[in-house]
């Protein structure tokens, strides 16, 4: 009679816990990580999911946190754009405040992708207030044909450039008007000495 009461009460408290425990959400599987280009990164989930106070953590392999801006999200897939990374490198990423369907707690999602070996990249920007001049660094001698030049502000005003000079890696721009901020530059008409077809790049730089 005592063990059957005994086992009732184990019951009993079983049930209870069961039902204090609140359900924990699984964490959003990845199905494909795609480097898009241009700094561009796209994940998609095997699964619909949602987000809050989402933010992406990318990091070198040196461990160095990269500048990273949240670009689309979608029920099933997102994108960001990480700005400084090289040719030929792979890099980690950590997405915090995604969760796996509607109900349970937010989680993360890690993950990592790696850059081509071949794709252009802004290795340096640097921009002189007083001659009015951009001047770019890259990974690699490059060549352009026809390049058009687009400066856009954090507001989305934009200024036109010209390329006044190019020495193997390094890219000359006039460009006046500029005032201290955050800015974009985007070129068209521009690759890779060697490659074959022209393409565009975009880097971001301060003025100061």
């Amino acid at each position: 009679m005592m063990k059957k009461r005994i086992l009732s009460v184990i019951l009993v408290l079983a049930v209870m816990m069961s039902m204090a425990i609140p359900a924990m959400a699984e964490a959003p599987a990845k199905q494909k990580v795609s480097y898009e280009g241009g700094g561009c990164v796209e994940v998609e989930f095997t699964t619909r999911v949602q987000y809050k106070n989402v933010s992406v953590t990318v990091k070198n392999p040196a461990g160095k946190t990269m500048t990273v801006r949240i670009t689309e999200l979608d029920d099933d897939e997102m994108s960001f754009r990480v700005e400084g990374l090289k040719p030929g490198t792979r890099y980690s990423f950590v997405i915090d405040g995604v969760r796996k369907g509607r109900t349970g707690t937010y989680g993360t999602v890690k993950g990592s992708f790696r850059t081509p070996a071949d794709e252009l990249f802004v290795k340096e920007a640097e921009y002189d207030r007083r001659e009015g001049e951009l001047e770019l660094e890259f990974y690699g001698r490059i060549q352009v044909k026809n390049p058009k030049v687009v400066i856009t502000d954090e507001t989305g005003k934009t200024w036109s450039g010209r390329v006044t000079d190019l020495d193997g890696d390094e890219l000359e721009i006039a460009v006046k008007g500029l005032k201290r901020g955050s800015y974009t530059v985007t070129i068209t008409g521009i690759r890779l000495k060697g490659q074959q077809s022209y393409t565009s790049v975009t880097a971001s730089f301060r003025v100061r």
